[in-house]
């Protein structure tokens, strides 16, 4: 049965620019295409990357050929700029007095990735006067070559909901449980993940998603700390928080 609107499904994809005559991996999930590709990140997880058919933002040529695919399908294909990161736009280049850039700390020089307005570019050229920098995505108007394996649909909410954890933090399957009961879930999470600086942030994004992908009335994280020996338990259960994906 093929892949439909709304389905969570675990992909693995390579994805490569053609240029030149040549294919070049700009991005992969798969860890021995990126290190053999000479791009390979030590603190990055390489395993399935979840994708909500039809809500994952995603380039638009894998949403499409992903709804007429089925589970454990491999595909290749190739995806025009339309569908990929869009066409190369000149209005796009904008022209910065190098005044403005030194105010701010940024010594102009081509080839420089630099933040202005809130918005990343990369400085194009320099004049005497001016710097024009580029904020084109870096693969704009470039074809695309993907190829795309559908590796597993999630079935049950429990999945879902473990899965859209993971996407937001550092744990592994077994580092987390997961109960769904009544439209209602329950997150334990293991407590390495009080050292995350942004924790908050995360759960913020995880409770939008619970809400947006699955419907549920609630969710609630529960974080379980070891008590030290002797110690009194509190009425209320130390780092437990509750968050709801219920809108105001």
């Amino acid at each position: 049965m093929p892949i439909q609107e709304g389905d969570f499904v675990l992909v693995n994809y390579v994805i490569r620019v053609v240029e030149g005559g040549k294919e070049l991996v700009h991005d992969t999930n798969v860890e021995d295409v990126a290190k053999s590709a000479g791009i390979y990140e030590a603190n990055r997880r390489y395993e399935p990357y979840l994708i909500v058919v039809g809500r994952s933002q995603v380039l638009p040529a894998i949403d499409e050929e992903l709804r007429s695919m089925e589970v454990g399908q491999k595909k290749e294909f190739t995806a025009p700029p339309e569908k990929a990161y869009g066409p190369y736009r000149d209005d796009l280049v904008i022209r910065v007095p190098i005044k403005q850039l030194m105010k701010y700390g940024i010594t102009p020089r081509v080839g420089r990735q630099v933040e202005v307005g809130g918005r990343i570019g990369v400085i194009k050229s320099v004049t005497e006067r001016f710097a024009y920098i580029d904020f084109n995505h870096p693969l704009a108007g470039k074809e695309l070559k993907i190829e795309l394996t559908a590796v597993r649909k999630l079935e049950s909410p429990e999945e879902k909901v473990k899965y859209l954890v993971m996407r937001y933090m550092p744990l592994k399957e077994g580092d987390l449980q997961v109960a769904v009961n009544d439209g209602e879930a329950e997150v334990r999470l293991a407590r390495e993940v009080l050292r995350l600086s942004d924790l908050e942030s995360r759960l913020q994004l995880l409770s939008n998603d619970v809400k947006q992908f699955l419907g549920l009335k609630a969710l609630r994280i529960v974080i379980e700390l070891p008590l030290a020996e002797g110690a009194q338990a509190p009425k209320q259960a130390e780092g437990t928080a509750q968050t709801s994906p219920q809108g105001s």
